[in-house]
């Protein structure tokens, strides 16, 4: 888990443990003296104990500024810098390894590439030898000044600090390198003056200071200098006289009562806020522990994406939401927390990810509640329990206007609880139609927030929510309808892709939906150019041999930028954007590589590879084997389960030799699995029907 995830966890944690401070029924009142510069007093004031005497908040920032600018800067030894070296000197020994070319060949090669070497020292590195010998006196020498560092020739100071590790110490110039002083290292340790020659050229080109300052280590330094500023300028002790009666009131005096107040603040902070510190730091660390626990079960359970900065920020948001609600209901309206609007942020995630994490939502979210109603169950577990309902009747939910029933399946399960409760503890009619009519408050408001919530999270998010991906489905859809009348067969055949993505998806528990929509939008860059693709126009390949094979690769190549664009300008999700831009990862544009073989062209061979990136989740690796499957199924002459499922199985061998499936967390059992749920579906799509005799 990154950094960025870390502080929005802890940051959490804390302001919930704020929460449980401000709201907690401890509270203390400090006695104030009103007193003004230049005012009579009209009593003795006495320190009642002894306290020292704070400076104003402006001194105190001018003191910690001016201690703070006196600090010097802290270095460190760049090891990307040595690394960056090292790469720079293999890169041109590179060029000298089986190299057919002659030495003026590259010496252009390496001037293309900013390195200028004389053609006398390319022609002496040609030497296979003294080539070896070069390099490994340079790579070890290198290793060794880099290890102690190259300074900058306007570094001014006799000594500097640098920090290594978590040290720093103070190290004078005189034991670091300048630039020169590293050349003259290299080159004394040479044995001939061809040595000398080459490696002084090597040396202008591949040294470089590498002793750069550490913005981290001199903010703390500065921080540290600040810290250590004093902040009081003496003491006043116990029955000490601050102010005579009838006097006025000097700066100096005002100084002290001021300083006198806060000290007792303190005090009483102290001696009556002990116990709420003590349960706003469990809280705290509970917080920290749960929010926590739920992300390694999330991590456990679910896709690594599911962890991103934008989700933990609305799953940590989203328990924040529900501390605030109950706070709000009952420590400022003091009324029933089972008019809580527990469900809100149950049903919100559930709705923006999918109901199995909401269900793990939902008890984790219980906690929280309950430790803001000084741990009484009953309700919040009332309204917990009943919310399930709702999860469930997500899974048959179809449209937006589905939000009403989502509440009567809630409200369900309530009045069946109350029953249960109300029979259980003998309660009569009057506690259960009131506790009833709060549980309908409850769900009413969770309800009436989600319509208000899901839009703005589904806009500002882009996320593949559940009613995004239904409107998606719609074959209204302008894109799609644009499609089936544009590129019809690219249309159908994503038609197929997303029935093979949905069953395999649904199979190993990935997210069945978001692999169908995927599959349905996957291609639409095809709708640039679709008299391009044999799908779209039996023909295609007349207009291919109109063109070098290597544009025909890059046209096709291009309806996966085609297909972001046009995601992008109608706003599709983040997710289907992804699937679309790896659906064919970074394989090979086999045919056309051939046809360039065949034909004997200088070939750049980048051209003839997708871009990539290699497919990073499960709906991705998924919806790129279905698209592979129904492309080479379609083609086949023989149309047998023996022939199919061998497409399947060398399609899935294929993937992993190449590499494709490496980075999506999808096993070997899953993959077996995919296997087996598309199979009856592409047999049913492609098997042969039986030829009537005719009449």
């Amino acid at each position: 888990m990154n950094k960025s995830k870390i502080t929005i966890i802890t940051l959490t944690s804390i302001l919930i443990a704020i929460l449980h401070f401000a709201f907690s029924p401890y509270r203390s009142n400090s006695y104030e003296y009103d007193l003004k510069l230049g005012q009579i007093a009209e009593k003795d004031i006495i320190s009642p104990f002894e306290f020292s005497i704070r400076k104003s908040d402006e001194t105190i920032t001018a003191e910690q500024e001016a201690a703070a600018a006196k600090i010097k800067p802290v270095y460190k030894v760049s090891e990307n810098l040595k690394f960056n070296a090292q790469k720079n000197l293999d890169f041109i020994f590179q060029h000298f390894i089986n190299s057919e070319l002659d030495s003026e060949k590259i010496k252009e090669k390496l001037q293309q590439n900013g390195f200028l070497i004389s053609s006398r020292n390319i022609r002496n590195l040609l030497d296979e030898k003294f080539r070896t010998e070069i390099y490994t006196y340079l790579t070890e020498e290198l290793s060794g000044i880099f290890d102690v560092g190259i300074y900058k020739d306007n570094i001014s100071y006799e000594k500097i600090k640098l920090s290594k590790g978590k040290k720093i110490r103070e190290y004078p110039l005189s034991r670091l390198y300048s630039i020169e002083e590293a050349k003259h290292k290299l080159i004394i340790g040479t044995r001939s003056q061809k040595e000398k020659d080459v490696i002084s050229e090597l040396a202008n080109i591949i040294l470089i200071t590498n002793i750069v300052v550490d913005n981290e280590s001199t903010k703390l330094e500065k921080q540290k200098a600040r810290e250590n500023v004093t902040q009081t300028i003496g003491k006043v002790l116990k029955n000490e006289k601050i102010i005579s009666k009838n006097s006025k009131v000097t700066t100096t005096e005002l100084q002290k009562l001021n300083s006198l107040m806060n000290a007792q603040k303190n005090r009483e902070k102290s001696k009556n806020k002990y116990e709420l510190f003590l349960s706003s730091s469990g809280s705290f660390i509970l917080s920290l522990f749960l929010i926590f626990l739920f992300y390694f079960i999330l991590n456990l359970f679910f896709d690594k994406n599911m962890l991103s900065v934008p989700r933990v920020s609305v799953f940590s948001g989203s328990f924040l939401i529900s501390v605030i609600l109950t706070i709000f209901i009952n420590n400022i309206l003091k009324v029933p927390s089972l008019i809580i609007p527990f469900g809100f942020s149950v049903i919100l995630i559930s709705l923006v990810f999918n109901p199995h994490i909401g269900l793990i939502f939902n008890f984790f979210n219980l906690i929280f509640v309950v430790c803001f109603l000084n741990w009484s169950v009953l309700n919040p577990a009332m309204l917990c329990l009943s919310t399930i309902g709702g999860i469930i009747a997500l899974k048959r939910m179809k449209k937006k206007q589905e939000y009403y029933a989502l509440g009567i399946y809630i409200f369900i399960s309530f009045i069946i609880l109350n029953i249960a409760i109300s029979l259980l503890k003998f309660e009569n009619i009057a506690v259960f139609s009131t506790r009833l009519f709060y549980g309908f408050i409850s769900i009413i408001v969770s309800i009436i927030g989600l319509i208000m919530v899901i839009p703005v999270i589904e806009r500002k998010l882009h996320m593949a929510t559940k009613q995004i991906l239904l409107e998606l489905l719609d074959f209204d859809n302008p894109l799609l309808k644009k499609m089936s009348q544009i590129t019809p067969g690219t249309y159908h055949h994503s038609l197929i892709v997303g029935n093979l993505a949905e069953s395999a998806a649904e199979a190993i528990g990935a997210n069945y939906l978001l692999a169908r929509v995927g599959s349905y939008y996957h291609d639409i860059g095809k709708l640039n150019n679709p008299q391009f693709y044999i799908e779209n126009n039996s023909n295609s390949s007349e207009l291919h041999d109109k063109m070098m094979a290597n544009e025909s690769s890059v046209l096709i190549r291009n309806h996966i930028s085609d297909g972001i664009t046009l995601a992008k300008k109608n706003k599709l999700p983040r997710q289907i954007l992804d699937i679309i831009e790896q659906h064919h990862g970074t394989g090979q544009i086999r045919y056309f590589y051939n046809k360039a073989i065949e034909t004997n062209l200088d070939i750049d061979e980048d051209q003839f590879y997708y871009l990539g990136p290699k497919p990073q989740s499960k709906e991705a690796a998924i919806v790129m084997i279905a698209d592979i499957v129904e492309s080479t199924t379609k083609s086949l002459d023989d149309l047998s389960e023996k022939a199919i499922q061998k497409v399947l199985d060398d399609t899935i061998i294929r993937l992993i030799n190449d590499g494709q499936l490496d980075e999506t967390p999808i096993t070997m059992k899953e993959l077996d699995t995919i296997k087996k749920y598309m199979m009856p579906i592409i047999m049913g799509v492609y098997r042969k029907r039986l030829e009537y005799p005719e009449v």
